[in-house]
C-alpha cells in the first residue's frame, strides 16, 4: 500500500512540475524529451521484429523522436492554454515540426504478370509477405532453434546439422530402363546397320552392344550424385569462406517465405536464374539448403566437368550436358537426346526440383542474353505428355557489386575463351579469397504455375492483333544440341514466349547495386569527369526515379558515402578520384580495354532505359526542323530500331505488343519527362474518341490522322534526350561497322573468328580517326549478334563444321551494292537526320 502511495505522489509531482519546466526553459525540457525518447527507442529495439530493425533504422529513429516530441508538445498545449506558453519557443518548434514519416518498406520485386498468370499472382503473397525485410544469410541461422552453449559457440555447425534432410533419390537406374532411351539405342543401331554394307546378324549385335556401352558412358558422365551430407558439408565450408571476400549475401525474407509455401504444394520447382557467374548455382543451393527448401538438380555445361571440382559439383546436384552438336553424330545423335530427356523426366518423376540457365552461358556484357530453348522444351514436353501434373517456375535474378569471375575483356576483344582447368580454378579461388567483392543480392521471383501460363497462351487471352502489332521473333540457336525439336511445332511458340517472358521478368526485377548506378552515371552522363558533389546530386535523382518505378535498390545511406564505397569496389582501373582546384573530381576510364568492364556494370541499368533510348535515336533520325514529328512516323522508326537490336534486348513482354509498349513509353515521356508538349488538338480525350469511332465505323480508319508531337525545346528536355540516346548508340555503331566490313567477304567465305578480328581491327581504326565515338562499341558479342541479324534478314549465310563457322553472303547479296544498302539501312540511325 505504501509503495502504491509513493507512485501516486511521484506522478502527481511530475504532473505539477512538468508544465513549469517547459515554461522556464527549453533546454531542460529537451534533455528530458531526449531521455524518454532514447528509452522508447531501446524498448522498440527489443520488441520490434528483426526485419524492421534492419530496414531503414535511421528513418525509424527519426520517426520515433518526432512522434514522441509531437505527442509531448500536444499534451502540454492541452494543459497549458495560457498566452505565456503559446508564445514560447517550443510552440514555434511545434508549429514547424515535419510530418511523421514511417520506415520505407522494401519493394517485393518479381511478382508474376497479371495478364499471363492471374491465379498465380494472387497466391503465396499477402501483406505480411510484402512487408518483410532483407536479411544477410551469412549471419542468419534459421535452422537453429535452441540457445544452448553448443549452438552459440558453433553456430555454423549447428545450422548445417539441423538443416532439413531430403534424401535425394538417384535416378540413373530408372533412365536405363526407360522405353524412350531403349528405343533410341535400337533406332540408332538400325540406322547404322542399314548404312553399312555388312548384313550379318552378328554385326548388328556388335553395333547394338557398342551403342549400349556408349549410352552407359554418356549416362555416367551426365548423372548427378547429389547427397545431403555433401550439401551440408559444403554449406559449412561456405559459411567460413564467403565472408572472406563478400560483405553480405542478401535475400528478401518475403521471397523466401513464398518459396517455402510453394515447396509445400508437392509440385517440382523449376528455378530459372540469370547467369552472371560460376558462383550463381552455389549461391542458390546455399540459400535454399539453409532455409529448409529442397535443393535442385542443376544443368551444368560439360566444360565444368574438371578433376575434383567436377565431382564436387556433381555431388551438389549438377548433371552435365553437352553444349554443342557432336561433330560426328550431329543432329542424328538420338541416343544423347533421349538420354537427356529421360534423365530430366526421371528426376521430375522422383520429385526433384530442377535448375537451369535459360541464357545458356554467362553474359559477357551485363545485359540479359536471348534464351536458349532446348532444356526448357524438355520440361514443356514433360508437362504435355503427363509426366508431371504441373510445375512452379521460379525466375531468379542475381547481381554482384563486383563480378567474382573477373572481367570478359579478352573475349570482347575477339580472343578465344579460355577453357576451365583445375589449375585455373585453384588460381581463381585463391585470388577471390584475397579480394573484396562487396555484396551479392539474390531475388527469387514469385513462383507461378507452368500449366496456367501454357493455358493462357494457348487460349489466346494475351494474343495480339497481328494487323496492328509487330512481333520480333528470334531463331533457335544453330549450335544447340537439340534446338526445339523435342516438342512438336505447335508448342514451339509456347517455349519461345514463356522463355522470353522469364528473361524479361528477371531483367526487370534485378536489384540495382551501387556499382551499377555509379558506372551508369559516369559512363553516360559524366564521361569527361564530374565534381563529387554533382555526381552525388545525380545519384540522388537516379535513386528517386528508380524508387518511383518500384525498382529495388541494393544500397542505402548518403550518396557521397555510396560513391566513395563504389569507387573503392570498382578500383582505380575503372574509376579515378582526383583533386582539381581543391575539389574532388571523379573520372571514369572510358577507353579500351577498361571501358568494357565499366560498361558491364552500367548495362544492368541500360536495360531499364532501352525503350526510351530507342525513341531518342528514332526522333533524331526524323525531320524535326519544324519543331514537331508525327507519332506514326516516330513509332515506325522505333520499330525499325527494335528490329535491328532484337538480339540485344527483349523490349516488351511477349503478352504485350511492341507497338503498344512504344506508345506507352512516348506517353510516359510526355507526362513525366515533358519531352513532348501536350497538343490540345490531339488530347487524350480526342484520341479516345477517334479510336471509338474507328471501331464503330469502318470508313473512319481511312481518315486516320497521326498525332502530332511537339518537341519541348527546353534545355532539360534536350539534355535528357541526349543522355538516353547515348545508351544504345554504341550498339548502333557496332552494327554499322559490322555491316560495313561485310565487303571483306564479297565473293569469298571467311571463318567467324577471322571476320570478327577484321571488324574489331576496323573499329580500332575508326576510333583513332574519331569517326567511332564510343570505345565500348568494340564488342565481339555485338558483332556476333549482328551476324545473327544479317542471317535473319537473309543477307548472310553460315555453315557449321567441326565447331567452326564459315560465313559468306547469299548469292543475291554477294556484291558491293548490297553491302552499301545494308550500311545505309543502319547508318541513318547512327548519324541521324541530315539536311
Amino acid at each position: 500500500m505504501e509503495g502504491i502511495m509513493e507512485i501516486v505522489l511521484f506522478i502527481g509531482f511530475l504532473y505539477w512540475i512538468w508544465p513549469n519546466l517547459f515554461i522556464q526553459g527549453a533546454s531542460r525540457a529537451n534533455k528530458m524529451v531526449d531521455i524518454v525518447t532514447n528509452r522508447m527507442f531501446d524498448a522498440f529495439n527489443k520488441l520490434a521484429p528483426k526485419e524492421i530493425q534492419q530496414n531503414d533504422s535511421l528513418s525509424t529513429i527519426t520517426s520515433l523522436k518526432r512522434f514522441s516530441s509531437e505527442q509531448r508538445t500536444r499534451k502540454i498545449l492541452s494543459r497549458e492554454a495560457e498566452t505565456k506558453a503559446r508564445e514560447s519557443q517550443l510552440y514555434e518548434i511545434k508549429e514547424h515540426l515535419p510530418p511523421v514519416s514511417l520506415p520505407k518498406a522494401r519493394p517485393l520485386v518479381g511478382l508474376t504478370c497479371y495478364s499471363c498468370a492471374p491465379v498465380s499472382r494472387d497466391s503465396l503473397v499477402n501483406k505480411t509477405t510484402k512487408h518483410l525485410g532483407l536479411k544477410n544469410i551469412l549471419y542468419e541461422y534459421p535452422a537453429v532453434t535452441k540457445n544452448g552453449f553448443f549452438h552459440r559457440t558453433f553456430a555454423h555447425l549447428a545450422q548445417v546439422y539441423e538443416a532439413k534432410t531430403f534424401g535425394y533419390k538417384q535416378v540413373a537406374n530408372a533412365v536405363l530402363q526407360d522405353d524412350r532411351f531403349q528405343d533410341a539405342i535400337e533406332k540408332t543401331t538400325i540406322q547404322q546397320f542399314q548404312d553399312s554394307d555388312n548384313s550379318d546378324d552378328e554385326y548388328y549385335m556388335q553395333l547394338l552392344k557398342n551403342n549400349e556401352r556408349r549410352a552407359r558412358k554418356l549416362l555416367k558422365d551426365m548423372r548427378s550424385t547429389m547427397s545431403d551430407f555433401l550439401l551440408k558439408f559444403t554449406s559449412w565450408v561456405l559459411y567460413k569462406l564467403l565472408p572472406c571476400f563478400l560483405g553480405a549475401v542478401v535475400v528478401h525474407s518475403g521471397q523466401i517465405k513464398m518459396l517455402k509455401e510453394a515447396g509445400k504444394s508437392g509440385l517440382p520447382l523449376i528455378f530459372l536464374p540469370m547467369h552472371r557467374s560460376h558462383l550463381d548455382y552455389v549461391m542458390i543451393s546455399f540459400i535454399l539448403l539453409n532455409n529448409s527448401i529442397q535443393c535442385p538438380l542443376i544443368a551444368a555445361g560439360d566444360n565444368l566437368r574438371i578433376p575434383i571440382f567436377g565431382s564436387l559439383l556433381r555431388g551438389l546436384g549438377a548433371f552435365y550436358i553437352k553444349r554443342r552438336i557432336d561433330p560426328v553424330m550431329g543432329q542424328k545423335d538420338h541416343v544423347y537426346k533421349a538420354l537427356l530427356q529421360s534423365y530430366m523426366n526421371a528426376g521430375l518423376k522422383a520429385k526433384h526440383n530442377l535448375e537451369f540457365f535459360l541464357e545458356g552461358g554467362r553474359t559477357r556484357t551485363g545485359k540479359p542474353l536471348m534464351p536458349k530453348y532446348g532444356i526448357f522444351s524438355i520440361v514443356l514436353d514433360a508437362l504435355m505428355n503427363g509426366t508431371i501434373e504441373d510445375a512452379l517456375l521460379v525466375p531468379v535474378s542475381i547481381n554482384y557489386e563486383k563480378l567474382v569471375d573477373g572481367n570478359f575483356i579478352r573475349e570482347q576483344l575477339g580472343q578465344p575463351k579460355q577453357m576451365e582447368t583445375f589449375g585455373s580454378a585453384m588460381k581463381a579461388i585463391w585470388h577471390v579469397l584475397n579480394s573484396n567483392y562487396g555484396m551479392v543480392r539474390v531475388d527469387f521471383n514469385q513462383p507461378f504455375s507452368f500449366r496456367e501460363l501454357v493455358k493462357t497462351f494457348n487460349t489466346g487471352k494475351v494474343q495480339n492483333n497481328t494487323q496492328s502489332v509487330r512481333k520480333l521473333r528470334s531463331n533457335p540457336s544453330t549450335t544447340s544440341l537439340y534446338g526445339t525439336d523435342v516438342v512438336s511445332d505447335e508448342y514451339k511458340h509456347l517455349v519461345e514466349k514463356i522463355s522470353r517472358h522469364v528473361i524479361y521478368d528477371c531483367a526487370r526485377s534485378t536489384t540495382i547495386m551501387s556499382t551499377n548506378a555509379v558506372a551508369f552515371l559516369l559512363l553516360h552522363k559524366f564521361r569527361n569527369g564530374v565534381r563529387l558533389e554533382d555526381l552525388s546530386a545525380a545519384l540522388d535523382e537516379l535513386r528517386n526515379e528508380l524508387e518511383k518505378q518500384q525498382k529495388d535498390i541494393g544500397f542505402s545511406g548518403d550518396s557521397l558515402d555510396v560513391i566513395t564505397y563504389s569507387i573503392d569496389i570498382l578500383g582505380p582501373g575503372l574509376v579515378r578520384k582526383e583533386k582539381v582546384n581543391n575539389e574532388d573530381v571523379i573520372k571514369p576510364i572510358a577507353q579500351l580495354p577498361n571501358v568494357i568492364e565499366l560498361n558491364y556494370y552500367s548495362n544492368i541499368l541500360t536495360t531499364f532505359y532501352a525503350l526510351e533510348s530507342v525513341i531518342a535515336i528514332a526522333l533524331d533520325s526524323l525531320d524535326s526542323r519544324l519543331g514537331f514529328v508525327f507519332q506514326d512516323d516516330l513509332v515506325q522508326a522505333c520499330l525499325n530500331i527494335c528490329d535491328i537490336l532484337q538480339y540485344e534486348f527483349i523490349f516488351c513482354k511477349p503478352c504485350q505488343g511492341l507497338e503498344t509498349a512504344i506508345i506507352n513509353c512516348i506517353e510516359d515521356l510526355i507526362i513525366n519527362k515533358e519531352i513532348f508538349l501536350p497538343d490540345l488538338t490531339n488530347s487524350l480525350e480526342a484520341q479516345r474518341g477517334r479510336r471509338i469511332a474507328e471501331q464503330l465505323f469502318d470508313e473512319s480508319s481511312e481518315q486516320h490522322v497521326s498525332k502530332r508531337l511537339t518537341i519541348n525545346d527546353k534545355e532539360e528536355s534536350l539534355e535528357y534526350l541526349k543522355f538516353v540516346k547515348g545508351l544504345l548508340m554504341p550498339l548502333i555503331e557496332s552494327y554499322s561497322v559490322s555491316a560495313f566490313c561485310l565487303d571483306k567477304i564479297v565473293g569469298r567465305p571467311l571463318l567467324e573468328n577471322d571476320l570478327v578480328r577484321e571488324i574489331i581491327s576496323e573499329m580500332r581504326l575508326q576510333l583513332g580517326a574519331g569517326s567511332l565515338v564510343y570505345d565500348e562499341s568494340v564488342s565481339s558479342d555485338s558483332i556476333k549478334n549482328a551476324f545473327k541479324l544479317f542471317q535473319k534478314w537473309e543477307i548472310l549465310e553460315c555453315h557449321n563444321q567441326s565447331k567452326l563457322r564459315l560465313y559468306y553472303l547469299q548469292e543475291v547479296h554477294d556484291d558491293d551494292q548490297s553491302v552499301r544498302d545494308l550500311c545505309n539501312k543502319i547508318d541513318k540511325y547512327r548519324y541521324g537526320f541530315q539536311v
